[in-house]
């Protein structure tokens, strides 16, 4: 927070930390060559891109893209290529 620069990974961990610690949702994070975003399960039916792990469905949530909306993936992105990484 304090320095004024920040990449896709600084501010993917620090969404998926805000969204688990104060909405209590689950997060997982998306690596794509050359990026990282998120996805969260949320608890309603949110339309959008998504991943799916273990039948829980992810809503793309990329806090570097910015304006994007939720479910929106970055162009040039693959979701289907994406690595899930699972967080603790």
């Amino acid at each position: 927070m304090y320095y004024p620069y920040c990449d896709c990974e600084d501010r993917s961990i620090l969404f998926s930390r805000i969204v688990r610690d104060l909405l209590n949702l689950d997060v997982v994070l998306l690596y794509y060559p050359g990026h990282l975003a998120t996805a969260v399960a949320f608890h309603q039916d949110v339309k959008g891109d998504y991943v799916l792990l273990n039948g829980t469905k992810y809503i793309v949530c990329d806090p570097t893209y910015i304006g994007a909306p939720i479910g929106k993936t970055m162009p040039d992105m693959d979701n289907k290529i994406a690595k899930i990484i699972m967080l603790q």
